[in-house]
């Protein structure tokens, strides 16, 4: 049974209900529950009163709205709450680390923007209130390009993203060789997913030196061996077969940011990599744990790498008390991550017109049964900085019984805070 609080006479709150709660308001904190909300931040106002994040419970939140409406300045605000300890913001007396995943067009560089969260290691005045460190992976392949742009910012350090062998799997195998692309492989390919059927049977480790060893004693013709080239080489591009790349750390305060922009990288093969990426990070030692899909819908398309790193995500947050993980997802395109949004505990809905995307949010989150034209109006008026959250444990309030006042059905129109660190978005101004 779940430990009580007793309030006064008007009853009693159920402590475990509060402790859980992902969001929270200011007078909720209490000579009498400060012991279950030991750590907090800021997020923004509502209504006047201050709007907590409680940092302490695993939580996941969809962030959605179009460019410029404030996605990146929300996504960094809780960063901020999670990494980085200020008396401005709240309490942090354990903070995370976070891995952040970001892919766009690079191309020849220019019109390139780096990923807003390594902003996060620079304070925007001369306090030291910023992450303790910022570490980016990068395609090797665009290692020296990318690497510029990067290193303007203080406190970071680019380093190419290398993949230990005994990091892999057969799953990650298949989708890598593209053998799940079609329903009818060529011929070769199916002669290599039987070499890792029969691995796979044989062992639970994977031994990618055994495996390419298999793959040269099969008799492809001489195209079959060039289709297959192609597919090997890319792959092992990304192998560490020397060991000469440090594994990446995952200490609290850090970010590790994987940043996969590269001319040779499509969204697909970015996908395969932030899987293997977010699974390396979720089996370390690391006990606080927050990752971060940035400008998701940059590479969550509709090809087999998102679609297993969808799965990973939806696994993660199913199991994100247990792995002591947050997620957080930042996207202009809900439409492309709706199972997603059914699981997160926290939506924050930045400024968007498009009557298809509330139609997606609708499906998941149940809003009060007000006419759409009134919400899509409120959300369209929503000015740069603001945002309706929505979350059905959110505690708002005690009644008068002493009961929860809860967040169920209720979109609470928020101006977000101010940020604490550098502000590499400059568009963004709030109060």
């Amino acid at each position: 049974m779940a430990n009580r609080i007793e309030v006064g006479d008007s009853g009693v709150v159920i402590e475990s209900e509060l402790q859980h709660a992902p969001l929270f308001k200011w007078p909720m904190l209490t000579e009498d529950t400060k012991k279950i909300l030991p750590q907090y931040g800021l997020l923004g106002c509502h209504e006047g009163s201050k709007l907590l994040l409680n940092t302490n419970v695993p939580f996941s939140t969809f962030i959605c709205g179009v460019q410029g409406s404030g996605k990146s300045h929300t996504t960094s605000t809780i960063l901020e709450n999670s990494l980085i300890r200020s008396k401005h913001l709240g309490r942090l007396q354990k903070p995370l680390s976070a891995l952040i995943l970001s892919y766009g067009h690079f191309g020849s560089g220019n019109g390139f923007n780096i990923c807003e969260a390594t902003f996060l290691a620079a304070a925007n005045d001369d306090s030291d209130q910023h992450a303790k460190k910022v570490n980016v992976l990068v395609s090797p392949s665009n290692y020296l390009a990318i690497r510029e742009y990067y290193m303007k910012v203080p406190n970071v350090t680019v380093t190419p993203f290398r993949i230990k062998p005994w990091n892999l799997n057969i799953d990650v195998m298949l989708t890598l060789m593209a053998v799940k692309e079609s329903e009818s492989p060529p011929l070769y390919m199916a002669q290599v997913s039987q070499i890792l059927r029969e691995m796979a049977a044989k062992s639970r480790v994977f031994n990618y030196l055994e495996f390419r060893a298999l793959v040269d004693q099969q008799k492809f013709n001489k195209v079959q061996k060039q289709m297959l080239g192609q597919r090997l080489k890319l792959l092992d591009w990304f192998l560490d077969l020397d060991n000469s790349c440090p594994e990446p750390t995952f200490h609290p305060g850090e970010i590790t940011i994987m940043d996969m922009s590269c001319p040779f990288v499509d969204p697909n093969t970015a996908c395969i990599l932030f899987k293997i990426g977010v699974e390396q990070y979720l089996q370390s030692s690391s006990l606080g744990k927050m990752v971060v899909l940035d400008e998701a819908h940059k590479y969550m398309l509709d090809v087999p790498g998102a679609k297993a790193l969808n799965e990973t995500m939806l696994q993660t947050i199913r199991l994100q008390r247990h792995l002591g993980a947050r997620v957080i997802i930042s996207t202009q395109e809900p439409t492309l991550l709706t199972d997603l949004i059914a699981l997160c505990s926290v939506t924050v809905i930045h400024r968007f017109t498009s009557p298809e995307w509330l139609g997606a949010l609708r499906r998941h989150i149940p809003m009060a049964t007000e006419d759409n034209n009134d919400i899509m109006q409120s959300i369209e008026s929503l000015k740069t900085g603001w945002a309706l959250v929505y979350s059905s444990n959110a505690v708002l309030d005690k009644n008068q019984d002493g009961s929860l006042k809860k967040g169920t059905g209720k979109l609470l129109e928020v101006c977000v805070r101010s940020r604490i660190t550098w502000d590499g978005g400059e568009s963004i101004l709030t109060a």
